[in-house]
């Protein structure tokens, strides 16, 4: 196999542990994460995008579950920048982020379109799309 190849597959496991990291990292802590939910309505009705704007939760409980899923994130995003140094010996796991990518894209688009959220939220599916299929194409090239 190429080094090249390696390099540029190397290369998308960094970009996509240190996404997850940069998104999700505001999402743990509490008080905080309100602020940066609330930055993406501004954008979203800024660029005229439209969609129910995100609300921040009343019940301690749902609030909980954002930060805990903000943790889970960046930990996501640490264990792919750790399988980055050899994806070779890693695959499943980075098959098995590629799905969960997917998946991700999938429920984005549900509560866009079924439930309207604000569409500035579907640059994260599409991101998560690209990596995913980017993950296919080095698995495969690299078998």
């Amino acid at each position: 196999m190429q080094n090249k190849t390696l390099n540029q597959f190397k290369n998308l496991l960094k970009f996509s542990g240190t996404f997850n990291i940069v998104s999700a990292f505001l999402l743990i802590f509490p008080i905080i994460y309100e602020h940066y939910l609330l930055f993406f309505n501004k954008i979203n009705f800024a660029l005229g995008l439209g969609g129910q704007a995100v609300s921040i939760p009343t019940n301690p409980l749902n609030a909980l579950l954002i930060n805990t899923a903000g943790i889970d994130l960046v930990l996501i995003g640490a264990v792919i920048l750790v399988v980055s140094k050899n994806p070779l010996k890693n695959r499943t796991i980075i098959l098995l982020n590629g799905i969960g990518r997917l998946l991700f894209a999938i429920i984005i688009a549900y509560y866009v379109f079924a439930e309207d959220l604000i569409r500035i939220i579907i640059i994260f599916g599409l991101i998560d799309v690209i990596i995913s299929i980017g993950f296919l194409y080095f698995l495969k090239k690299t078998k």
